[in-house]
């Protein structure tokens, strides 16, 4: 039994060596914007602030996988919709969300991070993420939304960005992640009519709602040295 608990310790160890290397953790800030059945439709237009955490873990100087926590709000109103239909009808809502998400990312050129001198890339991503937001309607009186709780759903997000290794140990991004979510209710035009059986539905679309956000990442790296990399 020692000699079994020994070996796993060893390779516990070992492990930790050889895998705990080539590591980036950091935050990440920017801009929301929300597309969908209220508002304007514009693809970019950050309106309002999204931050978090972001983990990497750089399987090679060309891969990495990566992890990523972000909360923030959005919303929109009519009154800056493209259509005399929608400024019309007046309506406007405001929503939070919190988000968990895992991926990978992929570099253009090879990106050694840890090595001395600067050097930059664009790079491709792609993922899954677990998006929890309130869960809102309207009441056919209403103009403004309200929320009866919570509602989870999944998302999609991709993207491109431009990365920076600044020296040994630090790296900051810019990217563009637009995250294609599995729901039509972001901005209350499709509610839970079980819950809110007066509830108004007037949802057009024939896709789901997408939240789109705009950041900067700065990220600390640290494992192997550089002389010690198999790249």
């Amino acid at each position: 039994m020692k000699h079994i608990l020994l070996f796993f310790l060893l390779f516990f160890a070992c492990g930790v060596y050889t895998f705990g290397q080539r590591h980036e953790i950091g935050i990440i800030g920017g801009g929301v914007n929300y597309i969908g059945e209220v508002g304007n439709t514009q693809y970019i237009r950050p309106k309002k602030i999204g931050y978090g955490v972001i983990y990497k873990r750089n399987l090679t100087a060309r891969i990495g996988l990566r992890a990523q926590f972000l909360s923030g709000k959005f919303g929109d109103h009519d009154a800056e919709a493209s259509t005399q239909e929608q400024m019309a009808r007046g309506l406007s809502f405001n929503n939070s969300f919190t988000s968990w998400g895992v991926g990978i990312e992929v570099n253009y050129v090879n990106l050694n991070v840890g090595d001395f001198e600067t050097s930059w890339t664009p790079y491709l991503h792609v993922g899954f993420q677990r998006i929890v937001s309130e869960d809102i309607f309207y009441l056919p009186s209403d103009k403004t939304a309200s929320s009866q709780g919570k509602s989870l759903t999944l998302g999609i997000p991709f993207g491109a960005g431009i990365k920076l290794n600044l020296g040994r140990f630090w790296v900051i991004a810019a990217e563009i992640q637009p995250i294609l979510t599995f729901t039509d209710n972001l901005d209350g035009s499709n509610p839970n009519m079980s819950k809110q059986p007066s509830a108004q539905r007037f949802s057009t679309s024939l896709s789901s709602d997408w939240l789109v956000f705009s950041g900067i990442s700065i990220t600390y790296a640290f494992g192997r040295l550089p002389c010690c990399r198999d790249d």
